[in-house]
């Protein structure tokens, strides 16, 4: 199993980032590497290990389910916020006042649409990022919290 076939091309192109290290003591660098992964403690579902954290984010934005684990094991792929910081952060629920307002898999138009529409409605939204196609950003519809595959573009909403 080559776990750096992903990063082979990244890692010697000079793209301006560098991989990750430890820090320049003289002695030879520890390589790093970020694993993609469902879960730190199912290592059979491992896709890839990446020297560059950029690289494995976008390894896990084509493959739903999956997060970045650092060495130690830590989620550092999507953020992993707390329960109180969701309530605080994101909790909210906004007004759709139209028939079709697309639901996406994403927070973007590079993210497919499920075919599937809000329909006039109050919506709770768990969720919020920036995304291509909506100045306003994308708001994570409630129901589709646990797969995290339900997002709206808050452009066609109004706060409630």
């Amino acid at each position: 199993w080559d776990l750096t076939k992903y990063d082979a091309t990244a890692a010697s192109s000079a793209s301006g980032s560098s991989p990750a290290s430890s820090a320049s003591t003289g002695a030879a660098a520890k390589t790093t590497y970020y694993r993609v992964r469902k879960s730190w403690d199912k290592p059979d579902t491992q896709i890839g290990a990446f020297t560059l954290l950029k690289n494995a984010k976008a390894c896990v934005s084509q493959n739903l389910g999956y997060k970045v684990f650092d060495e130690a094991g830590q989620q550092v792929y999507p953020k992993v916020t707390t329960e109180s910081q969701k309530s605080e952060s994101a909790l909210f629920k906004v007004k759709v006042s139209i028939d079709d307002l697309n639901i996406r898999s994403g927070p973007g138009t590079d993210h497919s649409k499920t075919g599937k529409h809000t329909g006039k409605g109050v919506f709770t939204i768990v969720d919020t990022a920036s995304g291509q196609g909506s100045k306003s950003g994308w708001g994570l519809l409630k129901s589709y919290a646990n797969k995290r595959n339900g997002w709206i573009a808050l452009d066609y909403c109004q706060r409630v």
